[in-house]
């Protein structure tokens, strides 16, 4: 900053004292700088002697006993504090040996490994929300688990910093405090002088007694901006996706209005719902005063986020309950009628049929074959595919339009009012009807083509898990069954037949055949269940490494 303009900011600062008292502050610093620059140095450098114009004048109206109210720059502030500490840090190592630069770096692991001990309260926090949140159905456990998680983390990694920081003033940066309470002790002392002699403060209120800054505190600065400039870079990408999330989310927020104007009362999950949205506003806001370099009202930001906190934990208190009470069917309800597409194709001994075929029919009076593509129409309207190349039929599909029923919808809402969760699904079910002689080449040319590919369809595999609790639901035909993997820390809480789970004991390993049509093979504990057909449950006395699941099918349809 050159002379002219630094006397022009500091006049506008001052403009509230007499013009006489500003005249004569000003001349005196225009003295100042000109001494400096006649000792050799440069504008800028007899400028920067003073630090902060915005700090010097608020020791100017302060020895005045005028006390100039700002308002709070978070950011700003965060900046000039880091340029400040860069500036003591780098002095402060200029004076130390190899060995004193040592014991710092030793001390800063030190703290880390003692802030990092600290957080095995807050895994072993972890862990028992997912012990508890984990007898709840999928996929719900996982969204209160993820939310515990998170809320917990993010409590812990801001503590982490500030402890950081108070740490490190503490120990490090001793020196900045002193050198602030002895020039509260001289302005003090100057602002007596004041009263006995009734002079002007300005003779002996500051002085451009602050050494230069060095090239490495200037290349400090200039880090800090080049930062600052990358965060809002970073800032404004992540604000696209809060847009896009809030756009989700208001979505959302409309269909529980609708639902609750319908009757159904699930209060806990619109209150989380609510919650998650007023989370997205607040971020959203606190990124846009950053970018803009607009202030934030801490008081209106702190009950912002208070409140968004009260509506989560009730929210996620009261949608744990009405989740207890809800009762999860896997499948759809039995009066949806489904819809029905046919295909009548003809074969020869080397013909390969690509798809999910689920079921086979023999009939002996058909000389082709008959595929029947059955499907459920929640919002769906489907069409056949069926195309030839050489030898493959691949038995496809197409969603023509995609679309919500009235019928479904009352449907759905109903079943929500009765406590009832239906597991819909809008893939068509295939079955091939063919004689027995067509149907054994069928299977026989299937087994050998996806024996040898990676994409596996129609087939069965077999799963290790270890089970880790059984409970009873609302519904006698069902149990709940909490799962384990080995190596994994996730647990899996799924829904089985109480006849197929009668005999399983907690603590005990099983291996678990599944039956796929959709090659959902590579997944999570709850997604396998959910996507494919237990077929038998035996125990196994396999233990370690020798219980990591196999990513193959072993037997093919």
């Amino acid at each position: 900053m050159k002379k002219k303009e630094f006397l022009e900011k500091l006049r506008k600062k001052l403009n509230i004292l007499e013009d006489g008292e500003v005249d004569d502050i000003i001349l005196e610093y225009e003295g100042y700088i000109d001494e400096r620059i006649d000792n050799g140095a440069s504008e800028e450098e007899a400028v920067e002697s003073f630090g902060d114009i915005d700090e010097l004048a608020d020791e100017l109206l302060r020895a005045y006993k005028i006390n100039v109210k700002k308002d709070k720059d978070p950011i700003g502030d965060f900046s000039k504090k880091v340029i400040q500490t860069i500036n003591q840090l780098v002095d402060d190592f200029s004076e130390k040996s190899s060995k004193e630069i040592l014991r710092f770096i030793v001390e800063i692991f030190i703290i880390l490994f003692i802030i990092g001990i600290c957080h095995i309260p807050v895994g072993m926090l972890v862990n028992l929300g997912k012990d508890i949140f984990y007898i709840l159905s999928s996929p719900l456990n996982r969204i209160f688990f993820s939310i515990w998680k998170f809320i917990l983390e993010f409590a812990y990694f801001i503590l982490s910093i500030l402890v950081f920081i108070r740490i490190f003033e503490k120990r490090y940066l001793k020196k900045e405090q002193v050198l602030k309470s002895n020039e509260v002790i001289d302005e003090k002392a100057v602002v007596q002088k004041k009263k006995n002699t009734r002079e002007k403060p300005v003779q002996n209120v500051v002085t451009p007694v602050k050494e230069e800054k060095s090239k490495l505190a200037s290349i400090g600065e200039f880090i800090v901006k080049i930062c600052v400039i990358f965060l809002k870079f970073v800032a404004i990408c992540i604000l696209f996706g809060i847009s896009c999330y809030l756009i989700g989310m208001t979505f959302v927020v409309g269909i529980c209005v609708y639902f609750l104007i319908r009757g159904v009362t699930y209060f806990g999950l619109y209150l989380v719902m609510v919650a998650l949205f007023l989370f997205g506003i607040i971020f959203f806001s606190i990124l846009f005063n950053f970018v803009v370099d607009k202030k934030n009202n801490g008081k209106k930001l702190f009950i912002s986020i208070m409140v968004s906190i009260l509506f989560l934990g009730l929210g996620c208190l009261f949608a744990s309950l009405e989740v207890a009470q809800t009762e999860f069917i896997n499948g759809v309800p039995s009066d949806l009628k489904l819809e029905v597409l046919t295909e009548e194709l003809t074969m020869t001994e080397d013909t390969i049929f690509i798809g999910n075929i689920a079921n086979y029919v023999v009939d002996n009076s058909l000389e082709t074959v008959k595929v029947t593509y059955e499907y459920y129409p929640v919002g769906t309207q489907m069409s056949t595919n069926v195309s030839k190349v050489d030898n493959f039929v691949y038995l496809n599909w197409d969603i023509e339009r995609i679309y919500l029923k009235d019928e479904i919808l009352n449907h759905i809402i109903n079943d929500l009012k009765e406590k009832k969760v239906y597991n819909y699904y809008i893939e068509p079910i295939i079955t091939i009807t063919a004689n027995e002689e067509n149907i054994d080449v069928i299977k026989k040319n299937r087994q050998k083509y996806y024996e040898n590919h990676t994409n596996y369809s129609a087939c069965e595999f077999v799963r290790t898990y270890t089970v880790e609790m059984v409970r009873d639901t609302h519904d006698e035909l069902q149990k709940v069954v909490v799962l384990s993997e080995y190596l994994e820390d996730d647990l899996g809480s799924v829904k089985l037949s109480s006849s197929l789970v009668s005999s399983l004991e907690p603590g005990k390993t099983y291996e678990f055949t599944f039956r796929t049509y959709q090659s959902y093979i590579d997944t999570d504990i709850e997604n396998v269940f959910d996507e494919n057909e237990v077929v038998r449950i035996t125990e196994t006395d396999k233990t370690g490494v020798s219980q990591r699941q196999d990513s193959s099918c072993s037997i093919f349809y």
